[in-house]
């Protein structure tokens, strides 16, 4: 059998030393007939390299090929901005679309021009509870202050009651989660 060091198998395979190296580190079942060491180079059989370094390529790639395979089943939400038949993007590609997309909404999010619902509705039920307090409370205090009559306290708790329910409607409709965006509001050029 004919041997060659690490110098000679990496010319042979194309690659630099430092890549072959990386190889054998990688891969513990790496062919190698004898190990080098100092004032001995190491000994490995070109053909059984050669057919080890094929195998990990073909292996490599028949994994790409199946997860191209997994992600072609995915349907991405951007699949959608286009009709069935103008779709020519690849499984990676429409993969790598979308998570630019996703670095998109990170990035607005941190701008604050994009906001999840979660954390909204969170945020709003927060601030909700002690208004709903107070506003409940308000009447009364103010009728013990200034002597209301009954009638005119009710009347107040009344009035802030459908207020608070028809706030809390708008807000769950505006929240809910197939609610349209508002519509933009049109810029009004000054009259001339």
């Amino acid at each position: 059998m004919v041997t060659v060091n690490l110098e000679e198998m990496a010319d042979k395979l194309r690659i630099s030393l430092p890549t072959l190296r990386a190889m054998m580190r990688k891969h513990p079942d790496f062919p190698v007939v004898a190990e080098g060491r100092n004032g001995v180079p190491w000994q490995l059989d070109p053909e059984a390299v050669i057919a080890f370094v094929q195998a990990k390529r073909d292996e490599e790639a028949a994994a790409r090929d199946q997860r191209d395979d997994l992600l072609a089943q995915v349907s991405l939400p951007i699949e959608e901005l286009q009709p069935e038949g103008e779709r020519v993007l690849s499984a990676t590609e429409r993969l790598k679309v979308a998570q630019a997309m996703r670095v998109e909404d990170d990035v607005a999010k941190q701008r604050g021009f994009l906001v999840l619902t979660s954390d909204m509705r969170m945020r709003l039920t927060a601030a909700w509870t002690p208004l709903s307090q107070f506003l409940s409370s308000l009447p009364g205090q103010i009728g013990r202050r200034h002597n209301l009559p009954d009638a005119v306290v009710r009347d107040m708790r009344r009035a802030i009651e459908a207020q608070q329910r028809e706030l809390h409607r708008k807000l769950k409709t505006l929240l809910s989660e197939d609610a349209e965006p508002p519509p933009e509001e049109e810029e009004h050029a000054p009259a001339a």
